[in-house]
């Protein structure tokens, strides 16, 4: 179940639409997708977190700590992260909260929210009513508000624009007009709670990365590629390293090519069979969001190659792909 919390005994996650691939979760209507109180119980994030003070034992005598704090989920007390004592703990519902202005001014829904590793980890995906053809033939692509927050001192508050590419439900990147689209970023510091009210300025990037990115891929669309820039595109993305070609750099380079040419939707990206430059930037984030997790030999290989696509190193290599992608329709 890809580490979906169920330390209720049920799956902590809830979703519109369509059952997700491991039927696991709480279906809720569009019109619930709006309550965030409803969705905060619908997707088993109900629940609060609390420092508590951290003692060791010494010579048979247990002594405390300022070192460090345990945060501990108070429904089932289990510590999910032992940071420093400068964390400050933020509420599943304080950090849900972050998408509040954006559902109430411009119509988002909640399209699934959940918790991971027992709650150390948990994010909701709202989708913005906006969409985007960038070549006018069906190959939509739909913008969505990820949010993510953590309770085990790993990560803070972010808040990310991710497009999406409906042919193929592939994340195409966390870039748009050229820059990360890390919207913003709270660390669980002594300020976190008055900082939350940065919400407000997610609903106005948010709206205005959508549309800029509408643009770039229209764009991207209409720029046809010969057969050397194609080449000199993937190259780019996938440089040989110190000097040398290694196998894996060589089968990266292959798979992509070949993506271009035959992945999920290459006929609506490269009509009449002319590679486009949305084409061959869609061929590499199908390949980090699907070809590599399907790589992956084990669970955790492939759960770390999901999170890597949305929130790591490939994320960041699908943004300068689309970097690449701009430079050759600005050439």
């Amino acid at each position: 179940m890809d580490n979906i919390d169920q330390s209720t005994g049920r799956a902590a996650i809830a979703y519109i639409g369509s059952t997700p691939w491991h039927g696991f979760g709480n279906r809720i209507s569009p019109a619930q997708a709006t309550d965030l109180n409803f969705v905060l119980d619908a997707a088993g994030l109900a629940w609060e977190v609390e420092a508590r003070g951290i003692a060791y034992l010494h010579h048979g005598e247990w002594r405390a700590t300022d070192k460090a704090q345990a945060i501990v989920r108070t429904d089932t007390n289990a510590v999910l992260g032992v940071p420093g004592p400068a964390y400050t703990p933020v509420q599943n519902a304080q950090a849900l909260d972050v998408l509040r202005p954006a559902v109430e001014q411009f119509g988002l829904t909640i399209a699934v929210a959940g918790a991971l590793a027992g709650g150390s980890t948990c994010w909701a995906l709202a989708k913005l009513p906006e969409s985007i053809d960038p070549t006018g033939t069906g190959d939509t692509v739909n913008g969505y508000a990820l949010i993510k927050w953590g309770h085990d001192g790993s990560v803070g508050i972010v808040g990310s624009l991710t497009p999406i590419r409906v042919v193929c439900q592939n994340t195409l990147n966390m870039a748009a007009a050229g820059q990360h689209a890390k919207v913003f970023k709270l660390r669980h510091t002594a300020s976190v709670e008055a900082k939350l009210d940065t919400a407000a300025k997610l609903v106005s990037s948010l709206t205005a990365a959508l549309v800029a990115t509408g643009e770039t891929f229209a764009h991207l669309a209409q720029r046809q590629l010969t057969s050397r820039e194609v080449v000199a595109f993937i190259e780019a993305v996938f440089p040989a390293e110190g000097g040398k070609l290694s196998d894996v750099v060589r089968n990266r380079r292959a798979t992509v090519a070949e993506l271009l040419q035959s992945g999920v939707g290459a006929e609506l990206a490269n009509p009449n069979g002319i590679p486009t430059a949305w084409g061959a930037y869609n061929a590499v984030t199908e390949y980090f969001d699907h070809v590599r997790p399907a790589e992956a030999k084990s669970a955790a290989g492939r759960k770390r190659a999901n999170e890597s696509a949305i929130f790591g190193g490939n994320a960041d290599l699908k943004a300068f792909a689309l970097a690449q992608a701009r430079e050759l329709v600005a050439a």
